[in-house]
């Protein structure tokens, strides 16, 4: 689908005389010498870049609750350390964590880059993302069919998916979505292409530097999201079936090397291993610390914590859209809701137990005081319903959630001063 359109070409000489000036019929000059014809911008190219301006707005408003959250902690932890990152919610090293793909790799080189902050990286990423998507979209769509409106229908469900549920619009599998799509268009393309007339050594399609480039591609995809990947896979194998103009055969050599650079590049990932790597569990089989107060509020901004917080301290709570608004601004917290796959499971398991144990009202102090010890915890995050420990200072409050910001001392040793409220 061509992005610009021939508005008209010159008249004809039976025509009737247009009342438009040369410069927009396409017609002589004053100096006798044609013109140009006029041309105008598609109408994928005027509605996909209104959606792409709209979108990319709201992506600066998106809440730092959920994914966000998450994808901004990543960009923190890359841009402490790019060869050795923690594990995005938690102060421990990072070990296979499949967060830390390609895609991540590439927000935490422009925050080192530009030192923006990790939700600004994460909301310049959402607009690059969308660019990607909406170009694909035009790709794959010019390749099956030359009817310039059927990207134009494309574009419908996009801000009907984004609006549903903003806070979980997932950037790595956008990104992951998108580059499948210039997979596919790049495929179809080279599966489609025949030898040029009257060539006494016609090459095979596709050249074995196509090939290399479609299957880094391919992995890439599986790095960053895995489910995408196998989506990816099934369709060039399908365009490859349909597309193909001359013998398949003479050519499986070429996608068989394909293949090996896509399991090449998935396998020799050095943050993790793209083919065994553990992942993160769905929301639902999670098995940290129960989501409570905060989820009312998921919408709520909580500058009025990370204004205090600063990044690399730990944080105990058990508000899941708190723990993602702290670590999003460069903060651990002490056990992640949903936690790291690549985490070990009795590690997962005893931080949990601890934040339990911390906000249970009769834990004794003595032990509230071994936790924090042991963990390095300086700070509390409460809803209204928790117990507010007595060496704990309070230093902010939310009025909209009633949840509370407090600082405990070092090594559970007993506050001397107290240092006001807020």
């Amino acid at each position: 689908m061509p992005l610009f359109s021939a508005a008209s070409s010159a008249p004809s000489s039976d025509a009737p005389p247009s009342d438009l000036p040369p410069a927009a019929t396409g017609g002589d000059g004053a100096d006798g010498t044609a013109r140009p014809p006029l041309w105008l911008p598609s109408p994928y190219l005027v509605l996909g870049g209104l959606l792409w301006a709209v979108l990319s707005a709201a992506a600066w408003q998106a809440p730092l609750c959920c994914e966000a959250g998450l994808q901004a902690a990543v960009v923190e932890r890359l841009r402490v350390s790019l060869l050795h990152p923690a594990f995005p919610m938690t102060d421990l090293p990072a070990v296979a964590s499949a967060h830390y793909s390609p895609y991540a790799l590439l927000q935490g080189l422009a925050a080192r880059a530009t030192r923006l902050s990790g939700p600004s990286v994460v909301a310049v990423a959402a607009s690059v993302n969308l660019l990607l998507l909406l170009t694909g979209i035009g790709r794959l769509t010019r390749l099956l069919t030359p009817n310039r409106w059927v990207p134009v229908l494309v574009l419908v469900p996009l801000p009907l998916i984004h609006w549903a549920d903003p806070a979980r619009w997932s950037a790595p599998s956008t990104f992951a979505v998108a580059v499948t799509l210039h997979l596919w268009a790049w495929t179809g393309r080279a599966a489609a292409r025949t030898p040029r007339p009257g060539d006494p050594k016609p090459g095979r399609t596709p050249r074995w530097a196509e090939a290399a480039v479609i299957g880094v591609l391919l992995g890439l995809v599986l790095l960053v999201h895995p489910p995408t990947a196998i989506g990816a896979a099934i369709g060039c194998v399908a365009l490859i079936a349909v597309r193909t103009r001359t013998r398949i055969r003479p050519t499986v050599w070429r996608w068989a090397f394909a293949v090996v650079c896509a399991v090449a590049v998935a396998a020799l990932w050095p943050y993790y291993n793209g083919l065994t790597a553990p992942r993160t569990p769905a929301e639902g089989r999670t098995t940290g610390p129960p989501a409570t107060e905060g989820v009312r509020a998921a919408g709520e901004p909580y500058a009025w914590a990370t204004a205090y917080v600063p990044p690399g301290e730990v944080v105990l709570t058990d508000s899941r859209p708190a723990m993602y608004a702290l670590a999003g601004h460069g903060a651990y917290v002490l056990a992640d809701a949903l936690p790291d796959a690549g985490l070990a499971r009795a590690e997962r398991r005893e931080r949990s137990r601890a934040v339990a144990a911390y906000l249970d009202a009769s834990t004794p102090q003595a032990r509230r005081d071994g936790i924090t010890a042991r963990y390095g915890v300086r700070w509390l995050l409460l809803t209204r319903f928790q117990h507010l420990p007595e060496n704990a200072t309070m230093l902010a409050f939310s009025s909209a959630t009633g949840e509370v910001l407090a600082r405990v001392p070092a090594g559970g040793a007993p506050s001397d001063v107290l240092e006001g409220s807020g």
